[in-house]
This record gives structure tokens, sequence and C-alpha cells, in this order.
């Protein structure tokens, strides 16, 4: 709107500030891949799931890429995840958290929170804006790329060989093995040396490494592995293990009897003796995701204690965490070499991990199911008492609602019912938050509580927002051009709420408000309407009281932000393109009105020529007009534009006409029959052209924009 194009010589401006364009038949609402005829209807929501979806499989070492077929008529899809540490799974056993992010695309990019050796199964739902929701999609399960952590080398096990195990990791192709003199598996001193192919039989894989005789007999070597996924991407490198063969002579593997498992809560204890002659000791250890390291060794000055009656020895590890497997290598050894290592795990006795209370809906009755993950030792048969878990129920007045005991290997979900009508005196009998305690005949593990289940905030008696008011002096548009939208509400109750914003375009805000009955939003998008709501309700739609919602709300744009959007929206479509949907933008560039002024730009007259006709075209959204008129006036040019409640958004309408009258030398008038142009929808104005004229082949002057604000009008002058 800012630049009008004159034909040269003797032909009509053609440039022209109208967004219209030639319909093809082909008219589609926003985020909608199908296509109807001329007429605004949108494509009819289907109401079916996603006919298919598929995650990627090891492909990335950090992402997970998952896509989906579209589903006619949805604006937009949610999804859901799970995550489980096997390739199978029962979907009626695991629970699906969503994703809370609207996409508008039919693919996501997930790089939250994921870890090494884990499934994580997707479904997806299609939605439309206006609360159509599909059912859940079949079941797609993706991994990222990761190399083993759960490795051993064998120690003095063999003359020959050193033999190297570890446990597969999910949808990996291959396995590079690398061996080196340094425990850093790194630089010019490792050695790839050999491949191993994934086996779709075994849960484990090994590789035998046969040693350089004379040169490598009882050395220690360390060898690491790195993981290959079905495109090529290899993953980050593992952990290096240690490993050497037996020499003859040298002390044979030292019996270890005890190590602690789960019978102490703050160290770990081992006693061994050698089997063979006087020798000394070394202990290394790891866990899963660490560097095997020396804990003890007499070399490096450590001591043991006397040893027993029996003649054994007694070490106690204090550097150990709850909820950590342990591995221990007891290793003697002689001026001759190393014996065997005995290898031994402990733990101690840890609490469960991750306790949930999950809401769920069963067909009868709604309530709550406690999850948890059982602590590590869970299942080793080496122990012969088993885990008990003492779980206890408290309510919100502070009582106890019930105390019972499972036992490890036995574990089910527990299923806590609530009333479906609650009050606010009523939902403090009812389940606030669970205990969970592990024992071992007398030794109990810490206490672990549950999230507390929140109480039910009361309601608010009204709400509000503003609408398109004037902008105060004390407010300033933010950097989309919007300025602020006021939210008040009446309640009661003035402590910490979430305040909901449900945007046109389909996002979904939540704001966190500390205090006070009122919120100013300064966030907002143009062209986007929003609903404000405090959602009292918890996960079953229970609430205290009716939920109030403040209806279309929205702030104010700037002038200057207001006359972008009327070149873009309405005015020239096919020019200024900033808010024109993208499934339109080349719509409009190929459109017969673009093709017209392209014409009037030309260098040459015979192509200008061309610039002289009409055409006319209709929006995408409710079927407004635009009619273009051109012809020659004396030595000069003439054009006309008129709309017709024209705009290529659904909240933007044009309607009025204009005319430009331009003499050989680039100068003359412009005006408008109708008395300037009007704009309903969000932000309804009058535009003046009465300070407007051309020199230069441009327009120069200023418009006056009247602005219908929901409190008054304000009148603006925006210089060119």
């Amino acid at each position: 709107m800012r630049k009008l194009i004159l034909l040269l010589l003797t032909i009509l401006l053609i440039s022209c500030n109208a967004s219209i364009l030639m319909t093809n038949g082909e008219v589609t609402k926003p985020g909608n891949s199908s296509s109807k005829d001329n007429s605004s209807n949108s494509p009819i929501f289907s109401g079916e799931a996603p006919r298919t979806i598929n995650a990627t499989k090891s492909y990335y070492t950090n992402k997970i890429v998952i896509r989906w077929s579209s589903v006619e008529g949805a604006d937009y899809y949610t999804l859901e995840r799970c995550e489980h540490l096997t390739p199978e799974f029962d979907e009626d056993a695991v629970t699906f958290k969503e994703i809370e992010e609207s996409i508008l695309d039919t693919f996501y990019t997930d790089e939250t929170n994921l870890k090494v050796g884990v499934y994580y199964t997707y479904r997806v739902k299609a939605h439309t804006f206006d609360g159509n929701v599909s059912k859940a999609s079949i079941v797609t399960t993706g991994t990222i790329l990761s190399s083993p952590s759960n490795i051993s080398a064998s120690k003095g096990t063999s003359i020959s060989t050193i033999d190297i195990e570890w446990t597969q990791m999910p949808n990996v192709e291959s396995y590079n093995i690398y061996r080196s003199t340094l425990s850093s598996v790194s630089g010019l001193e490792s050695e790839y040396i050999a491949t191993v192919q994934a086996s779709r039989e075994s849960y484990n894989l090994a590789y035998s490494y046969q040693i350089e005789d004379g040169k490598e007999n009882g050395k220690e070597l360390f060898f690491a592995i790195e993981g290959v996924g079905p495109t090529g991407n290899s993953a980050k490198i593992s952990l290096p293990r240690s490993g050497y063969t037996f020499i003859p002579g040298a002390p044979s593997s030292p019996s270890v009897p005890y190590v602690t498992k789960a019978d102490s809560t703050d160290s770990i204890t081992l006693k061994f003796r050698s089997q063979g002659a006087s020798c000394k000791y070394l202990i290394k250890r790891y866990y899963p995701g660490s560097s095997e390291m020396i804990i003890f060794s007499e070399d490096f000055g450590n001591e043991l204690s006397s040893p027993d009656a029996d003649g054994y020895y007694t070490y106690v590890d204090t550097d150990v965490k709850e909820n950590v497997e342990y591995t221990y290598s007891v290793i003697a050894y002689n001026d001759i070499g190393s014996s065997p290592a005995t290898v031994v795990t402990g733990y101690l006795l840890s609490p469960v991990r991750n306790v949930t209370l999950l809401p769920k809906n069963n067909i009868a009755e709604i309530g709550y199911e406690l999850n948890f993950d059982e602590p590590v030792g869970a299942g080793d048969s080496q122990r012969t008492e088993k885990y008990c878990y003492q779980i206890t129920g408290y309510s919100k007045d502070g009582n106890k609602l019930f105390n019972e005991t499972k036992n490890e290997g036995n574990v089910v979900s527990l299923f806590r019912s609530v009333d479906k009508i609650v009050t606010k005196e009523s939902q403090l009998k009812e389940l606030w938050y669970i205990d969970v305690k592990v024992t071992l005949g007398s030794l109990e593990s810490k206490v672990i509580q549950s999230e507390k289940i929140p109480m039910l905030p009361e309601p608010i008696t009204t709400i509000s927002a503003s609408k398109n008011r004037k902008p105060l002096d004390s407010e300033e548009a933010n950097i989309n051009g919007v300025y602020p939208v006021t939210i008040k509400w009446e309640s009661s109750f003035t402590g910490e709420r979430i305040l909901t914003r449900n945007g046109s375009d389909g996002s979904v805000k939540k704001f966190n408000i500390t205090g006070g009955t009122e919120f100013v939003d300064t966030t907002g998008e143009i062209l986007v309407i929003y609903d404000y709501f405090i959602d009292t309700s918890d996960s079953f739609g229970r609430t205290l009281g009716e939920i109030k919602h403040t209806g279309d709300s929205y702030g104010a744009i700037t002038p200057n932000k207001f006359a972008v959007v009327l070149d873009s929206v309405s005015m020239k479509p096919f020019e200024i393109q900033t808010y024109v949907p993208a499934e339109y933008k080349q719509y409009w560039k190929k459109s017969k009105i673009a093709e017209m002024v392209g014409y009037g730009n030309a260098s040459d007259l015979s192509t200008q020529m061309k610039a002289l006709g009409t055409a006319e075209d209709k929006d995408h959204f409710g079927g407004g007009t635009i009619k273009y008129e051109a012809s020659m006036e004396g030595v000069g040019g003439q054009i006309y534009f008129s709309y017709n409640n024209f705009g290529e958004n659904e909240n933007f309408k044009l309607t009025g006409n204009y005319e430009m009258h331009v003499n050989a030398s680039g100068t003359g008038k412009a005006g408008s029959n109708t008395g300037g142009l009007t704009v309903k929808g969000m932000y309804p104005a009058k535009i003046s052209l009465e300070k407007i004229s051309v020199s230069n082949k441009a327009f120069v002057g200023s418009y006056i924009f009247t602005f219908s604000y929901s409190d008054g009008e304000e009148n603006y002058e925006v210089k060119l």
C-alpha cells in the first residue's frame, strides 16, 4: 500500500493496493491438505484416527522422529508417549502421557528426556479447533541409537583369549569392537578389531579376542564397543572394560563367599581369601554408566585388616549409592601374574523408584492408580529373603486411609477410588498422598512419598477480559505489535491459580498466577482471538463449581502493524504476504491480478498494454470479492479497485473502493467514491484517502485510520 507503480509513458498505473486473486477452484482452510470448491466450507472432520504412524528406530542418538498420516478436516494433532524396557509390552498395562504441544504438522521430533536402552511407544489423535477429537491411532515404537553400557571382559579365565560380553541395545544393527592398552580406548593407542552383527535370537552377544602370543600374555587390555544403527550412524563409543589372560603360576581365583545384597543401607561389604600361596589383592569396581576403577590395591598402599578365624579378609565400600548395582572384581596376584577374577555384584537396601499416582477412569468408578518401580536387586535369585513393600495412604485431613503390604515379584498397580461428586468438605477425606517403604527382615529403606494430589481450587464467580480496547498511555505494544489484554475475575480465593488461554490458531498457553484477581497478558499474536478461563477441574472433570470463560478477547494493534495487516491480508496479498497463510502464498503470486500487475511493471510498452482490462477473485475464507479494472485515460491511465468483505483471514474483511488517475508525468490524484475503505472483524476501522495524492509514480501523503475500539474511536495519521 506504500508504493503504486505507474505505467510508463501513456499507460495507466497498474500497481494495486488490493488483495484479490483469481480462484482456481481449489479452496482450502489453513492447516488442511484436502480441497473444496469455491465455497468457504471447510473439509468435514472425519473423526478417524490417523491410519499410519511410524517412529525412527535408532536412526539418531538424541531424538526420535514420528510421522503419521493426515486426517481430513483435522486442525491439529496431539501425541502420547509411554516408555518400557522390552520390545514387547501390554498397551493396557502402560501409562501414556500426552506431550503438551499442539502439533499442526503430521510429524514431530521428540528430544525430551530420552534414555538409552529404553523403548518409546507413541500414538496420535486428531483434533479440531471446535473440540472434536479422534480415537487414538495404532501405536509405533522408536528408540535412540546408543552403544552398550553393560559390558564385561574376562579376567584370567583363559590362557589365550579374552571374552567380551555385552547386552544388546534396541534396534542396533552391528557393534564395532575396539582394543587399547590404555583405559581411554581412544587416540593412537586404540585399534579396531572386529564387527559383530546384532542377533535377533539372543539378548546378549559375545566376542572372543585372541591375544598376540608372547606380547599380550597376562597383559591388561581395554575394550570398548560402538553401536551402529540401521542408517550406518554410530553412537558414542562405550566406556571401556579391562581384561587379561591367565599365566600359569599365578594365584587361583579368590573365594568370595559374601557380598552385601540389600542387608545394609549405607555400605557394601565383601569377604574374600585366596585359594593359593601367599599373594596380594586388588579390587576393581564399576556400575552401569561408569568406568572401571581400582578401589583397593596393596601396591597403592591400601592395607587389609587381619583375617578372621576362617582366614577371610573384609573390605567395606562406603562410597556407594542407593539403587545402583555395583560389580566387583576381586583379584589375587603375585610376581608371576594375576588370578582369574572373582566377579560379584552387591547393592544396598534401596527405596522404590518413580512413585506416581495417576488418575484412572474405570467403567464403574474413578480414582488414582499407584505405580512404582521396584528397587535394585528385585528378582535377584541369590537373595533368599524377599522384599516387602509397605504402602500407606493418607487423606487431606491427615488421617491414615489404608496400610497394605505387597511382596517382591507380586507388585501390581493399586487402585484407590474417589467419589464422582465432590464438595469442599468431602475432598478433605479423600486420598492425598501415598508412602512406600521397602523392608527386608528388620531392615527398612527410607520412605518415598508420592506427589500430593492437589486440592480442587474454589471456582470464580465472574471473569472478563478486554477486547480491542484503546491502548492506555502506560501500555506498550509487544514485539508483535499487540497491546496487552487485561483479565479480571472475582473470587473469595486470591491464592495461586492457573489461567489457561486458548487461541483461535489452536494454541494453548498456561499462566501461573501467584495471587490476586487480575492478570495482564502481554504475549498476544496478531489476528488471533483468545478465550481465557481459570480451570478449577481435576483430571476427572470434577469441580467445586461452574468453570467460566471470558469469550473472545484480544489486544489492539499499533497503526503501523494495522497497515501491514491491511496490505497483506486484504489490499495486496500477492505482493506483501506477511500474514497470508502459507498454503495460499503461491496461489496469490500466480493469480490473474498478480499477472496483470507484473505486466504494468514491465519496461516495454507492448507488455504494459496487457495490464489493461479487468480481473475478479475471492478470498479463501468467506468468499469475499475483489475487483480490478484498468483503462487508458487521455495521456495517462486510471485504475479502480473495489472490495466486498474481502480478506485472506476470517477475522479481517475489507469493503469499499478507491481509484487513481495518473498523467504522463507520474503525478495525479487518488480518491474513493465510497468515502474510503471499511475494515470489519477484529480491528474495525475506517480508512480515509483524503490526504493521499500521487507524485513520482507513487502514493504520497498520509492515511487517516479511524479505529473503532470497544470503548470508543481514535484517529491516527500514518505518513507514507
